[in-house]
């Protein structure tokens, strides 16, 4: 068994920090490394082996239709497709801290062809962000983190994957498009045996770690993480409970004081359309909808006394 995740220049710290976690949980396993930039020279620690761009199929050509982040995402599907032999695979978003061996995974992938983890484990009431709907735009599944094994039906769900990922690989939601995450919805009906991980133990992040302990956790996901720990508004407005906002911290401090944060945290994505700027917060978001609603409002309304002429009769 070996893990897998695809990253930028950027990301080197957090891929430094990751390679040291699998050596000590998982000392008999590679990371293999996507690298989606241009060539950087840094040592990396001795369980690493890094997969160069031009070296990922179809890869360059896919650069001239997609931004950089979904091009980053779409890597990690065809990275997959490119490295399954003999060996399950386990992918880790670069932004991943282990905190113990991933024994229920593992385990899971000797049974099953993939194995993934829901955003969620339980209903939420759609009173704050992100609710229901968002995840039913985003993906029921979380990318961040699944296993897959070797075999006919692996090879269809990534044949199919891939294929989908290379046509209509966007977010562009009005398309039902959400890059690699979204598809994963349809999974399971269409693979047989491919079905989620149901452990609270797995895939805690920013959006989610209000329904979890903590406790015994295996794996969180730091995707969106400021410097000084937190998030912004636009990721997430549930309160984060204790044992995340301190990890989220935590994480920041080690990555912004790794020797080599300071000589790689600036350097921009190389391959890709430029992004789309950040969202705005929530907070703005709302008065603009509010505002939306009132100027909707004025145009539709015509008091009687001021347009009786245009009234019918």
């Amino acid at each position: 068994m070996h893990f897998f995740t695809a990253c930028w220049a950027k990301h080197v710290p957090h891929i430094s920090i990751l390679a040291d976690q699998l050596a000590h949980y998982h000392p008999d396993s590679l990371l293999y490394v996507g690298w989606i930039d241009t060539p950087l020279s840094v040592t990396l620690p001795a369980n690493v082996q890094v997969i160069p761009f031009q070296q990922i199929e179809k890869l360059s050509e896919l650069a001239q239709r997609y931004t950089q982040t979904e091009l980053l995402h779409i890597a990690r599907v065809l990275l997959a497709k490119q490295l399954l032999k003999s060996d399950n695979l386990i992918f880790l978003e670069p932004e991943t801290q282990l905190l113990r061996p991933l024994v229920e995974l593992v385990t899971a992938l000797d049974t099953q062809p993939a194995v993934l983890f829901s955003q969620w484990l339980q209903p939420h009431p759609d009173r704050q962000f992100p609710d229901s709907k968002h995840y039913l735009n985003y993906g029921t599944y979380f990318s961040g983190i699944w296993g897959i094994r070797s075999g006919t039906v692996s090879d269809n769900f990534l044949n199919w994957w891939c294929l989908n990922l290379e046509t209509r690989g966007g977010y562009n939601l009005c398309e039902g498009q959400g890059s690699d995450q979204l598809w994963l919805d349809m999974a399971p009906a269409l693979f047989e045996g491919i079905y989620p991980l149901r452990n609270p133990a797995y895939g805690i992040h920013v959006s989610n770690a209000f329904e979890r302990s903590g406790e015994n956790a295996a794996s969180f996901h730091f995707h969106e993480v400021q410097t000084d720990g937190s998030y912004p508004s636009y990721v997430n407005n549930r309160p984060i409970p204790a044992y995340f906002r301190e990890a989220s911290r935590k994480y920041s401090t080690i990555i912004t004081t790794h020797p080599l944060y300071s000589q790689t945290s600036k350097t921009p994505p190389a391959y890709g359309l430029p992004d789309p700027p950040k969202p705005v917060s929530l907070t703005r978001q709302n008065w603009a909808e509010s505002i939306q609603k009132l100027i909707k409002k004025i145009n539709h309304y015509q008091p009687d006394f001021l347009f009786k002429d245009s009234q019918p009769k």
